[in-house]
């Protein structure tokens, strides 16, 4: 199979999110990753690498955006 594993990335290293991936759908600044059961997990960031040899998706989150008020 192919399914991926994603990796965040953080103040002191990178954390897997989710394994077993088969599908990354961005929607805005969100990324929506889904596994074969369905299982689905959103994160407000951005790609910054695929390893398709390693099935590795690397992501840094974005900040929150600030409501105004």
């Amino acid at each position: 199979m192919c399914e991926a594993t994603v990796l965040i990335t953080a103040t002191d290293g990178e954390h897997v999110l989710m394994r077993d991936v088969m599908q990354v759908r961005p929607e805005g600044d969100l990324l929506v990753f889904a596994s074969l059961l369905g299982e689905q997990k959103l994160v407000r960031g951005r790609i910054d690498k695929i390893d398709l040899l390693k099935h590795r998706i690397y992501v840094t989150p974005l900040p929150e955006p600030v409501m105004a008020g």
